[in-house]
């Protein structure tokens, strides 16, 4: 799907697009900290990134809570077809253990999917080379820094 319009809106060319949502009937696939990851990304790159999340139906409020650009179609989450292509165009993504993440992972685009006690990578047959995953028995014992530098290793 084209989406150069969209993407003129929100970047000034390359992104950095995260996925810091999951299924409510799974949230122990949440990391608690994105925000905080937001804030220091931004300070750490300025605004050679700009952040982006594109919300599902039920993530939309919380998604206008974080530091970041939600890309939404008239109000609404975007289709498939432009999701697919959102996660194509970008520079790095960073996700829990969702869809979007093994998207991520087919389509070998640089990034991280945070893995915790759920499931392992190797289980759902997720990551590669470029689409790299950090496993922990509790999501909210990874910390912000250890996650800022796999993205300054990927991104510097």
């Amino acid at each position: 799907k084209d989406i150069s319009r969209i993407l003129k809106q929100y970047t000034n060319g390359e992104y950095i697009l995260i996925f810091p949502f999951c299924s409510k009937k799974h949230l122990k696939k949440k990391w608690p900290y994105f925000s905080e990851l937001i804030i220091k990304i931004k300070e750490i790159f300025k605004n050679k990134y700009p952040i982006l999340v594109a919300p599902g139906p039920n993530e939309i409020s919380e998604a206008k809570k974080l530091s970041a650009k939600l890309v939404l179609n008239d109000n609404q989450p975007v289709s498939i077809n432009f999701l697919i292509s959102l996660i194509n165009s970008a520079k790095y993504i960073i996700s829990n253990d969702t869809g979007p993440a093994h998207i991520c992972s087919h389509l070998n685009k640089k990034g991280l999917a945070l893995f915790g006690s759920h499931t392992t990578a190797k289980k759902v047959n997720i990551g590669n080379n470029n689409f790299k995953t950090i496993t922990v028995n509790d999501l909210s014992e990874l910390k912000v820094d250890e996650i800022l530098k796999k993205v300054k290793e990927h991104l510097d």
